[in-house]
Formats: C-alpha cells, sequence, structure tokens
C-alpha cells in the first residue's frame, strides 16, 4: 500500500465544489448504524426486496432511539438507504460469531456487509439497462456509500477473545472494508466514506472498570481488554488511514473520503461539555447479565421524548442519540465539503469516449446480476 509521498499529495481534494451534487447517502454498517433491520430478521426470518426502516415509535435502534441515518437525512435533506444490520461483520468468512445471530438466519449468525448488506442494496438498485447490461439505479455523481464497521469484528466473540476463524487477523478485517468499496465500485459507485473505528476502550463494555454484561457473561480481566483494544482499534484505524489514499489511487476516478470517527468520539469524551454532554463514563439502560429480563433506565422518559439526560453512551457498548447526532451533523458537513474530520481523496477519472454519451447510471456494465 505504500505510495511515493508526491502520490499522496496528489490525492488529497484542495476543493470541495465534488459535493455539492450529493443527494443520495447509502449506508452499511452494524448497529452503530442500523434501525430495524435486525429486528425484521428476527420477525420474519428474511427481508424483503426494498425493505425501508422503521423509525421510532414503531422501531428503536440500539441507541434507544433513531440511528444517526436519520439525522443526516433531516440535516443535510438527504434521501437514505439503510442496509446496515445490528451485530454485523465485515465478512462472516472472518468473524462469524455462529448461534448468536438472528436465530432463523444460517448457521444463527449476524448478516454481514459482505454476504448479506451488498447483495441487499444490489437487489434493489441493480437494473437491466437498455444496453443490455446491469448497472446501478443511483447516479453515481449524485450518491455516496459509507460504511461504518469493526465494532464487531474486533470485539467479544470476535478477535478480542479469539473467536474469529483460525488465522485471521486484524489485517483480514480492515482488509474487508475496503473491499466492500472495490465491490461497489464495480458496480458504477465512485465516491465513498469510510468512517473508522471509534476508541472502543473508552465504552464501558471495554474500559477499565467493566464489569460482565449482557454481552460478556464470562470472567474476563477488564485492564487486559482494555489494553488490548486499544491497540486493536487504533492499529486497524492506522491500516484504513494508509489504505484510503492507496485505494482511491487504485480506483480511477472515485473519491474516497475517511471520517474520524475516533477523533469525534475521543473529544466527546474528553470534552463532553463541548457538545451539549456530561456523562461519559455512565450508560442509559442498564440491563440483566442473563440478557433477559426487564431493563432499568437512568432515563425514564427517554424513548417518549428523545431525552437521554446528555450521556455518551446508551448502553455498555452503543453510542446514545445525543452523540449519534452529532454523528449525522458531521457526516452531512463531511458531504457538503466543509466537515473538520474528514479527508477526502481521489485520482482524476478514466477516460471512456465510448461511454460518455450513456446514462450516468448505464455507466458500468454487468452481463448477470449479483444474485
Amino acid at each position: 500500500m505504500h505510495l511515493p509521498a508526491l502520490a499522496l499529495s496528489s490525492l488529497l481534494l484542495a476543493s470541495t465544489s465534488a459535493y455539492a451534487k450529493i443527494t443520495n447517502l447509502v449506508t452499511f454498517g452494524d448497529s452503530y448504524t442500523d434501525q430495524s433491520r435486525l429486528t425484521a430478521f428476527y420477525t420474519n426470518g428474511s427481508i424483503p426486496a426494498h425493505y425501508q426502516e422503521v423509525y421510532p415509535p414503531g422501531a428503536y435502534a440500539a441507541n434507544g432511539g433513531s440511528t444517526w441515518v436519520k439525522y443526516a437525512e433531516e440535516f443535510g435533506g438527504l434521501e437514505t438507504w439503510n442496509y446496515a444490520v445490528s451485530g454485523a461483520s465485515c465478512s462472516n468468512l472472518l468473524t462469524p460469531r455462529h448461534d448468536l445471530g438472528a436465530p432463523k438466519a444460517t448457521s444463527g449468525v449476524f448478516p454481514s456487509v459482505s454476504e448479506y448488506e451488498i447483495s441487499a442494496f444490489l437487489t434493489d438498485h441493480l437494473v437491466n439497462t437498455t444496453y443490455g447490461g446491469w448497472a446501478l439505479d443511483l447516479d453515481p455523481e449524485e450518491t455516496i456509500y459509507s460504511l461504518w464497521i469493526g465494532t464487531n469484528d474486533l470485539g467479544v466473540d470476535s478477535l478480542l477473545t479469539g473467536n474469529q476463524i483460525p488465522g485471521v487477523t486484524l489485517v483480514n478485517t480492515t482488509a474487508c472494508a475496503l473491499n466492500v468499496f472495490r465491490t461497489l465500485y464495480q458496480y458504477g459507485a465512485r465516491k465513498f466514506l469510510l468512517m473508522n473505528m471509534i476508541p472502543l476502550q473508552l465504552t464501558p463494555l471495554y474500559s477499565r472498570d467493566a464489569t460482565n454484561s449482557r454481552y460478556w457473561k464470562n470472567e474476563f480481566n477488564a485492564t487486559s481488554w482494555n489494553i488490548f483494544m486499544t491497540e486493536l482499534v487504533t492499529s486497524g484505524n492506522e491500516l484504513w488511514r494508509l489504505g484510503a489514499p492507496a485505494l482511491a489511487h487504485e480506483l480511477k476516478g472515485a473519491e474516497v473520503g475517511l471520517f474520524d470517527s475516533y477523533g469525534l468520539f475521543w473529544d466527546m469524551y474528553h470534552e463532553p461539555e463541548a457538545y451539549g454532554l456530561d456523562n461519559v463514563t455512565g450508560w442509559v439502560a442498564h440491563c440483566p447479565v442473563s440478557g433477559s429480563g426487564n431493563c432499568s433506565y437512568a432515563v425514564s422518559d427517554y424513548k417518549t421524548n428523545g431525552n437521554q439526560d446528555r450521556f455518551l453512551w446508551f448502553d455498555e457498548l452503543h453510542p446514545s442519540e445525543p452523540a449519534e447526532k452529532i454523528v449525522a451533523r458531521e457526516v452531512v458537513n463531511a458531504i457538503k465539503g466543509s466537515g473538520r474530520i474528514t479527508t477526502w481523496y481521489r485520482t482524476p477519472p478514466v477516460k471512456r469516449s465510448s461511454l460518455s454519451s450513456k446514462p450516468a447510471s448505464s455507466r458500468t456494465m454487468h452481463p448477470n446480476p449479483p444474485y
């Protein structure tokens, strides 16, 4: 992935005008992004084509309300398609977490980005064109694709606890995320936003003061976990910091943004008052370790009023709804070209005069759909 300094500098976007046209946001990821897909899997065992997220009061995300996608839609005037699934890893061929996911899914795993989310998106948006091939029905100049993944690849029942497929390492799981964009690129996508991992070592689940929870019922050494998680997250994010410009160099005509979720949550944790927060070590939802029974809430009316009392965390692992609103604003800023925590990389587009007169949705031809 090494690129000469001159090549790297030429990749950095100096202009923000390219983002004025973006009106569509397609999202992939895990419970930090999913609103209701996992709930639908539990209920139905499958997801119909063109499934739309269900927002409160009909369904609550892992943050107790609406995820950042809903707020990005509101703040940015965007049309969104959310394919994230709670519990997802990048690939079940790497970190499958057997028997922990939706019971009706194959082998009881959580539907992953690579094996489910991409194919679900293509099922909805890949169309047969008048030119005899398959192409996306979303204009590549007006659509950006985001991926926020890694929490379940690194955490309990995965790399942290040694439950990954034998031989799989952090190198594989981080490379998987870049491969998601490579796949989408082959179908015509050109604008990508990679959201790196938050400082998971600061979450109540992986802090030095962590105790047993519904996410991990066995004995563990909290200090050891905290140190190892710090190493995993910072190393993984560094691999992405190197990988993003290399990917943009590889995918001619693509634009790759690296969104610094780590830095944003680090700031929210250490300077909460600057973000309207004041509780960064506690959390809202306190649920039985057994995983069954009723939860108690530090804020009794959070569902009816969307009030999480300035908490950073909703439970031991998930950011609160107020925190995700902050994420949404920064994502919209990144999309509009004014973000302070996103670095953009690009290379000049490949000139293909034979396709220049065709509609945007037909510029990448495929003889057969991928499903």
